[in-house]
């Protein structure tokens, strides 16, 4: 087994990093302390392992292309499962869980930071890039569960903190102490604040002083950004991404992937260097023949999708969320149909990643909290993202409805979705059986997994079958996506579309209001008008409805905020 870890996890954004930040006359003095208080008890030689690390693809279990039907889980693991009884999430506590993600059907999971960091930012702040988080257990641990994983049919990605690193890494102290170290350039200076914002802050402060000048970090001034203008770093980040593939993990997900390289005040965030360095990563990837990777670029999403090929397979759609929450919050069409629109929209070759919700806040609140309460709607928002387009992301707790916690009760306004998971309505929720790290959501007695687990109508029992649906059926995973027109009087209020491909052809019909609507439509005209259809067939009551021969039109009876999913035979 190895014993150490060179890592690459992603680029963190401003709100995944949120922690309080330091007016100027603490900069210099809380930086200038980690060094004297860090140098000591960590090294260069413990950091680095600068030597050239082959590309040895491991065997896989999983099929071609395994992330185009997966439906993947987030996990932030210190919230996940305590198991050993120090209040923190760790994983083992994630093994003991994998059999229940098994059940709700996930076949991917991308894991929050799982290295050491100063836990500033919720572990987006590495300090050091070779270890296993200390509070979540060891390189055994982790190499534990991904064999587990592999074996219950789940890839396992990982978070890419690319654009930073920790003040405390060994590294960028070097860096400090000694301007003629072989890592000052390494990282960004400037012998004089240059005044820059940031883009979304032109404010903020992004030059932090200290004795030996001031270096530049976009977010926070405990987070240094690397210079990749340096060939040594990026030859580093990738000697780091064959370690993690070469230990089996499936892939990355990059935060803030556009920040990389910077070009003056304003000209911060998706530069064209950018792109040629996720072009080398691609390539790198490529070797790697089970190897995803999917970036978060919130402003500029489908920049690194490139042609389909040369950059990143995925990025999140945010504009997706905000489409598919805002429609079916407001009962809104065209809200839906952007959604659907939007997520079917990524250059060939490439896919969208599709959310309703994550750890971050400009993401959208959690979805029973976006939806205030009413569960339907958040039923409704799930059920859209597991039959539409792109690859779905469910965040950890969305499947039993967790909602987000008061904000008195949390230190920041991104922990309110931080949260430790509500397993049941013992002390804790048993998430723990000491003091938990964070507060639990009081609403723990009435939402936890116990409670729903055997509630044919909870919200579990909701995922566990839209989820199955999209297993089983790959047309709703993979298939060519049309949208339909629907009629008669309730069609403001109704959706329908079709995921076919050369084995099967699935209609989706779908009601955005509060009372039940029966949905009118016609498929004349339609892709799949040519195969003369006869009948339609619930693929989950096997309900069967008749399809006039001459006009292709049928009509469907649909509960309120319901979505049905027939067969077209």
């Amino acid at each position: 087994m190895k014993t150490k870890i060179i890592s690459l996890l992603m680029a963190t954004s401003l709100v995944s990093c949120s922690s309080t930040t330091l007016d100027s006359s603490q900069e210099q003095v809380s930086v200038q302390e980690q060094v004297r208080d860090n140098a000591a008890s960590s090294t260069i030689e413990s950091t680095l392992q600068l030597e050239s690390i082959e590309i040895a693809p491991p065997a896989s279990q999983l099929p071609a292309q395994w992330w185009e039907q997966a439906v993947f889980y987030e996990v932030f693991v210190r919230a996940y499962s305590d198991s050993s009884g120090d209040g923190h999430g760790d994983l083992q506590g994630l093994i003991a869980k994998l059999d229940y993600l098994e059940e709700l059907g996930v076949t991917g999971l991308w894991l929050m930071p799982v290295t050491e960091s100063e836990f500033n930012s919720n572990g987006y702040d590495v300090k050091d890039l070779r270890q296993i988080e200390q509070d979540y257990g060891s390189l055994e641990d982790f190499q534990q569960l991904i064999d587990e994983a592999h074996q219950r049919g789940m890839g396992v990605i990982i978070d890419w903190v690319v654009n930073h690193t920790s003040s405390a890494n060994p590294i960028f102290q070097d860096a400090l102490r000694n301007r003629d170290s072989q890592y000052r350039d390494w990282f960004i200076w400037s012998d004089r604040d240059l005044g820059w914002g940031r883009p979304w802050d032109p404010a903020a402060k992004v030059w932090h002083r200290t004795n030996g000048g001031y270096y530049y970090g976009l977010f926070f001034d405990f987070l240094p950004d690397w210079n990749y203008r340096n060939p040594e770093v990026i030859a580093y980040m990738k000697d780091s991404a064959k370690y993690w593939l070469n230990m089996g993990v499936d892939g990355f997900r990059v935060d803030a992937a556009s920040h990389l390289i910077e070009n003056g005040d304003g000209a911060q965030e998706n530069q064209p260097e950018n792109h040629a360095v996720y072009q080398e990563f691609r390539e790198l990837i490529d070797h790697y023949p089970n190897a995803f990777i999917v970036a978060e670029a919130p402003f500029t999403d489908d920049d690194y999708l490139g042609d389909g090929s040369d950059e990143f397979h995925s990025v999140f759609c945010f504009k997706c969320s905000q489409m598919l929450m805002s429609g079916v919050k407001n009962g809104s069409k065209r809200g839906v149909h952007g959604f659907l629109k939007r997520a079917d929209s990524a250059v060939a070759g490439a896919n969208y990643a599709t959310l309703l919700s994550n750890h971050d806040p400009f993401a959208g609140e959690r979805a029973v909290t976006a939806m205030r309460g009413n569960h339907d709607k958040a039923k409704l928002a799930a059920s859209l993202m597991l039959t539409g387009p792109g690859i779905p992301f469910v965040y950890y707790g969305e499947e039993i409805g967790m909602t987000a916690i008061d904000r008195s009760l949390v230190p920041w306004e991104d922990a309110v979705s931080r949260i430790p998971m509500q397993w049941d309505d013992s002390d804790n929720a048993g998430f723990t059986t000491a003091k938990p790290w964070r507060n639990i959501n009081p609403d723990y007695r009435q939402v936890n997994v116990a409670q729903q687990v055997d509630d044919p109508q909870s919200m579990l029992s909701h995922y566990r079958q839209m989820i199955a649906l999209r297993n089983q059926h790959l047309a709703l995973a993979t298939g060519e996506f049309e949208l339909l027109e629907t009629s008669g009087e309730h069609k403001a209020k109704t959706v329908a579309f079709v995921r076919h491909n050369a084995e099967q052809r699935l209609l989706v019909v779908a009601n955005l209001d509060e009372q039940p609507l029966e949905v009118q439509l016609s498929l004349a005209g339609s892709a799949i008008a040519s195969s003369q259809p006869e009948f339609a067939r619930d693929v989950r009551t096997g309900e069967r409805l008749g399809i006039d021969a001459a006009e292709l039109q049928l009509n469907a009876a649909l509960p309120a905020f319901g979505l049905k999913v027939y067969s077209l035979e």
